[in-house]
């Protein structure tokens, strides 16, 4: 019985045959209808169509039809977004998730309203519409199980289970009334300048978000006592320089004083934390950064501890927001900077020296914005001081250049203003390598020799991406744009010019070019020669036959294709069952090794950590952000898994509340809910996550399972009074 590798030898051999009679075209063998040749190669050609969406742009445009498919894919992304508004409200959570292609479908719309003079390009709406739903959708339905929960532990006398999952309830009402209202702005911004009608939609979430606030209000009374608060200023009128002072007193419905209770003052999206006095009393002092000039009131609450009986309450004081000009220094290090070399610009921003924290700074250079890793701006600290450092972009312009940097703030407490420092911007010599292979003697029916041309641009060791470099060979051009790595590569096809009434090997220069235009860099150029192989002039029966075969209309050649393909398979039937080849033949043991490898287990529960952590780590480098993220959380559900209390089968989501419930220390349960919405976004979003956000998840996943940081903390605020 003959082997299975003697039989795919023979196979090969077969293949190799057709293939040499069918698709090889030597040089020199001319068709017997050169016309009818050209037809038919044009013909058999695909065109280029990868920046097609639905139908080729250019005859939809001269039909008039790319505003019609812009309207179709928005009335798509809008009826999904109704479906599930509706889905919602009855408590059909799969609605917000059926319609898988909304993501395919936006990618279409961006592309056709870039094809479209239509101005109803709603693109980011339609984006951030979506993020919001999903947020909405997720947080609507965490709060229906919490209650479900709540209910089933409060009539099975789970008093303290109860009052946790209360308070749970109350934390995601605040987040679904929040969500909420922006969801709605999206819709009224999508509904306003397209045909898309979101009326029903923006009824339906008004309609969900109240249930849901009257459940978490009966929820509330239910299960907690009743609270005063009391807030009042000596003046309402409010600046950075002019601080409000807030005082008042928290007490029982009956009027006892609440004391070592926590107040807190919202505004500037952060809270301003003080704690009662025997009496009840607080006092809050509060200096604005970014207030919005138009703010009325502030808020006031009261927030009980996890554990405490009482009910939350708030109260609000009237305000006169004034603006102030704030003074901005900045300076440069160093004054010369050069291509990828580190410019950091340092300053400060202050009101009669007093510094201003957390506010935002946009420091750039030539138009050119430097960011954090994560895309935002920077922001001072507390004592008003902020650094940027980057590198220097190649399309930086050399020459004396200012670096800017202003407060990009509108209507806020503190007003806007920008400073610039002045810099000089060198030019950075760039080298350039090249390399070129002859990939196949002949490369095409039309063309000689292929060769594969590839090198990397770099500048002083750093390389150089997203730039073009030309690869000339004689008299063509052909233009390759650099990798993230520097690198490129292009296969170009020799012209007959070079080998024609050849026979052995020739020489042909190939070059390459940088022109550092518009950009800090200098040009550069290499060449290099290569010793091409010159097709054969193919003769006798072959070239008679592939010269009949080329001059068949595209049809007849098809057809006979498909005949020689099925001689093929007839004649490899015969030579199996002449060779006596059987199934068993071609089937391979090695796979029960690579079982038994799969089935190899770590002992030692340190080491299983440290090897998903390392896998999540090699994911990230191979550009796996997602899987990254994965293996990420899985070695946190690995350590928490041996707790019996945090064990078991559990949602992501549960999960997170579990970990509440036991007690975890703040910096631990911030780790967590950040990798738990990332490994959300990794695993069910249509879009993949950055490698930012990825690099961040495993930071957190690292942090909670430090053995240091596992143990719950024991006297955290939620276990200290029961009774608070």
């Amino acid at each position: 019985m003959v082997s299975a590798p003697r039989f795919g030898t023979v196979v090969v051999v077969c293949l190799a045959a057709l293939l040499v009679t069918v698709g090889l075209v030597p040089a020199g063998v001319a068709p017997a209808d050169a016309s009818m040749t050209d037809r038919s190669l044009q013909a058999a050609q695909p065109t280029n169509n990868s920046s097609v969406v639905h139908e080729d742009p250019q005859s939809a445009d001269d039909e008039g039809n790319v505003s019609e498919l812009q309207g179709s894919l928005s009335d798509r992304l809008g009826e999904t977004l109704v479906d599930c508004s509706e889905g919602l409200e009855v408590g059909n959570y799969n609605a917000c998730n059926e319609s898988k292609d909304y993501p395919d479908w936006l990618g279409k719309y961006v592309n056709v309203t870039r094809s479209s003079d239509a101005e109803t390009n709603k693109t980011d709406e339609f984006q951030e519409a979506r993020e919001n739903q999903t947020s909405y959708a997720n947080d609507v339905q965490r709060f229906r199980t919490t209650v479900d929960k709540y209910r089933t532990a409060r009539a099975n006398g789970r008093t303290e289970r109860a009052r946790r999952l209360a308070r749970r309830a109350q934390r995601l009402s605040q987040q679904i009334n929040e969500t909420g209202t922006r969801l709605t702005e999206d819709y009224r911004t999508i509904d306003n300048g397209t045909t898309q009608n979101f009326s029903a939609a923006i009824h339906t979430t008004n309609a969900t978000t109240e249930n849901v606030s009257a459940t978490a209000d009966s929820v509330s009374v239910e299960q907690f006592k009743n609270t005063t608060i009391t807030s009042s200023t000596a003046d309402n009128r409010i600046a950075f320089n002019d601080s409000l002072v807030v005082s008042g007193r928290l007490r029982t419905a009956n009027g006892t004083p609440l004391a070592n209770r926590t107040v807190v003052l919202e505004g500037d999206d952060r809270l301003r934390r003080t704690t009662t006095d025997e009496s009840g009393q607080y006092v809050i002092t509060y200096r604005p950064a970014v207030l919005p000039l138009d703010t009325r009131r502030l808020t006031v609450r009261y927030r009980p501890s996890t554990q405490s009986i009482y009910r939350s309450n708030r109260t609000a004081v009237p305000i006169d927001v004034r603006q102030v000009t704030p003074t901005l220094q900045a300076e440069t290090t160093p004054q010369s900077v050069g291509f990828d070399e580190l410019l950091s610009v340092t300053g400060r921003v202050a009101v009669n020296d007093s510094g201003v924290g957390s506010v935002p700074v946009a420091v750039s250079i030539d138009g050119r914005e430097f960011n954090l890793s994560d895309g935002s701006r920077v922001r001072t600290g507390s004592a008003g001081r902020f650094r940027m450092a980057n590198g220097l972009p190649a399309d930086v312009a050399p020459g004396r250049q200012r670096v800017r940097v202003s407060m990009p703030l509108e209507n806020r407490s503190i007003a806007r203003t920008n400073t610039t420092v002045p810099v000089t911007v060198t030019q950075t010599p760039t080298q350039l390598s090249l390399n070129a292979t002859q990939e196949s003697v002949n490369g095409s029916a039309v063309g000689g020799p292929i060769v594969h041309v590839e090198g990397q641009l770099s500048a002083n060791g750093t390389p150089v991406a997203n730039r073009t470099v030309a690869v000339g060979l004689n008299n063509s051009t052909t233009p390759v744009t650099t990798d993230e790595n520097g690198s490129y590569d292009a296969n170009v096809t020799v012209s007959e010019g070079i080998f024609a009434d050849r026979t052995g090997t020739t020489t042909a220069t190939i070059g390459a070019t940088f022109e550092g235009g518009e950009t800090n860099l200098e040009s550069s150029r290499r060449r290099t020669s290569i010793e091409l192989t010159v097709p054969a002039e193919a003769t006798g029966v072959i070239a008679q036959f592939v010269a009949a075969f080329r001059a068949l209309p595209i049809s007849y050649q098809l057809l006979l294709g498909l005949g020689l393909v099925f001689v093929l398979g007839a004649l490899l039937s015969v030579l199996r069952r002449w060779l006596g080849i059987t199934e068993s033949d071609t089937e391979d043991a090695p796979s029960s090794t690579l079982a038994s490898e799969s089935t190899d287990t770590v002992d030692d529960p340190r080491e299983g950590l440290r090897a998903l952590l390392r896998a999540a780590r090699e994911e990230l480098s191979a550009g796996d952000a997602d899987g990254a993220v994965g293996f990420a959380y899985t070695a946190v559900r690995r350590a928490f898994g041996r707790d019996p209390e945090l064990g078991g089968a559990r949602t992501h989501w549960e999960f997170l509340d579990a970990c509440i419930d036991r007690g975890l220390g703040d910096r631990q349960l911030g780790a967590l809910r950040r990798l738990t919405e990332r490994y959300e976004r990794a695993t069910f979003s249509q879009r993949s996550v950055s490698t930012d956000t990825a690099s961040s998840a495993l930071e957190d996943a690292q942090t909670m399972t430090d053995p240091d940081e596992q143990a719950p903390a024991e006297n955290s605020d939620s276990d200290v009074d029961t009774n608070r």
